[in-house]
């Protein structure tokens, strides 16, 4: 079985669902746009998140119990010297936003309520759109390993196992896998044997780091051609979460 490393990220991204409404200006009688609790217009261009979605990240924890009157959740920005502390969150009700403190440690607690589900709001943060990022503990699917026969496999079935748990990962965020978000890497263990992927217009080859370790990325344009991957039999696999930061890396070596 290939087991994947259960504690992810989720990270924040615009999501403009709150129509701006209109205020009369008592001094020009021009409507001045707001957000729906009524705060600038200016916050519409901070990191937003609709509650559904954030509920679905809060209840796919795997501590989290679907009944719940609230869910804490951890909370970190990517911007440098961004502390917790300097964290501010709202839920974006019409007239009334819900202040969501953040402690110390980044964590938040968010409230589970029938009119919160009814009334959608996106929780809004004080922090740049696509700036934040949310950790869950997730229980991920179990998938069995990709089927190597004398040495050999193909590319798509090399990297099967990655695609279900990603399939499973955009249930509950959508962006997962995307360029510039976090994704999955396939780390196999070959010892000091190297990978070899052979295609039409040459081949490809990925030598293990000092620790017999291999770290492949699912390229779409060789999934697509599915050439043949020359692999040990015997070669341990993992599928790992990396960061945007972590995938560049690993793909510039």
């Amino acid at each position: 079985m290939i087991r994947p490393r259960a504690f992810i990220l989720v990270s924040i991204v615009s999501a403009l669902v709150g129509a701006a409404v209109g205020q009369e200006s008592p001094a020009s009688g021009e409507a001045v746009p707001e957000t729906l609790s009524g705060r600038s217009l200016s916050d519409n261009d901070l990191a937003r998140l609709p509650y559904a979605q954030l509920l679905r990240i809060a209840q796919s924890d795997a501590r989290a119990k679907a009944d719940a009157k609230s869910y804490k959740l951890r909370i970190q920005s990517r911007v440098t010297n961004v502390t917790p502390k300097d964290i501010e969150l709202y839920l974006d009700l019409p007239n009334a936003p819900i202040v969501l403190l953040v402690d110390n440690d980044g964590f938040v607690e968010v409230p589970h309520t029938a009119e919160l589900i009814k009334a959608n709001p996106d929780l809004v943060a004080n922090q740049p759109r696509g700036s934040l990022n949310i950790f869950v503990d997730l229980e991920v699917p179990r998938v069995s390993p990709p089927n190597i026969k004398d040495g050999k496999v193909d590319y798509q079935e090399l990297f099967r196992p990655l695609v279900e748990i990603q399939s499973e990962m955009r249930k509950v965020d959508p962006t997962f896998g995307l360029t510039g978000q976090q994704q999955f890497v396939l780390e196999v263990e070959t010892g000091k044997e190297p990978i070899k992927i052979s295609r039409a217009f040459g081949s490809r080859t990925y030598r293990p780091n000092d620790k017999g370790k291999v770290y492949m990325i699912m390229e779409s344009y060789l999934y697509e051609e599915n050439p043949q991957v020359e692999i040990p039999d015997k070669a341990k696999m993992n599928v790992l979460p990396a960061s945007p930061e972590e995938i560049e890396e690993i793909r510039s070596r």
